[in-house]
């Protein structure tokens, strides 16, 4: 469009699975995540892709920035502590709803898994900061009703509206069962759940 433009790129480095890649290959977690970051490097380099900034969540600037946001909104009170049990696929690295899995096939007939990667998911119970999503719900209406141009194409703002309307949930925002990840400022027995802290 002749508009200029930032491409930003990057490697989400924290989690579960990477924690579990790296134990199965016999190397510490930042080790393997390094590889695969060099990886997609290379990848980029070779398809002669000029990215502005590369960021790896391992970066100490990215880990400093996801501490300060949440601690912002846990000072606002969007944060509290609460148990969490659910059933958790680590292959999409997130709790599932009952009504998310599917019945089983072959081997694994006869239980619920993940409809992603057909496989069993885990029950898991932890003791978690929670984001308090469901503050938000009124806000983003009145928002979106406003500035209806804020969403496009059409069919997407008529989805959010949609989601909005059926009511939001707060999230589990932490993870207090596994290590590879960034410490909660405020408690670093808990980690910021990867989604949150890849997407900021």
């Amino acid at each position: 469009d002749g508009r200029e433009a930032t491409l930003v790129t990057g490697t989400d480095e924290h989690g579960e699975k990477v924690e579990e890649s790296a134990a199965a290959q016999g190397v510490e977690p930042l080790e393997f995540a390094t590889s695969v970051s060099n990886t997609f490097r290379d990848l980029a380099d070779s398809f002669d892709i000029k990215y502005d900034r590369f960021i790896r969540t391992t970066d100490d600037r990215h880990v400093a920035r996801v501490q300060k946001f949440w601690e912002k909104v846990r000072d606002n009170g969007f944060v509290y502590s609460a148990p969490y049990e659910g059933p958790y696929c680590v292959g999409c690295e997130e709790f599932k709803l009952p009504g998310d899995l599917v019945d089983g096939t072959g081997e694994y007939e006869g239980q619920q898994v993940c409809p992603v990667h057909s496989r069993p998911v885990e029950q898991l119970r932890e003791d978690n900061s929670f984001f308090q999503l469901s503050a938000f719900a009124d806000r983003l209406i009145e928002h979106y009703e406003a500035h209806p141009e804020a969403v496009r194409p059409q069919s997407a703002y008529n989805e959010v509206m949609a989601f909005l309307r059926a009511g939001l949930v707060d999230i589990s925002m932490s993870r207090s069962s596994v290590d590879w990840g960034i410490p909660l400022p405020w408690d670093d027995t808990q980690v910021v759940y990867v989604w949150f802290d890849a997407l900021l």
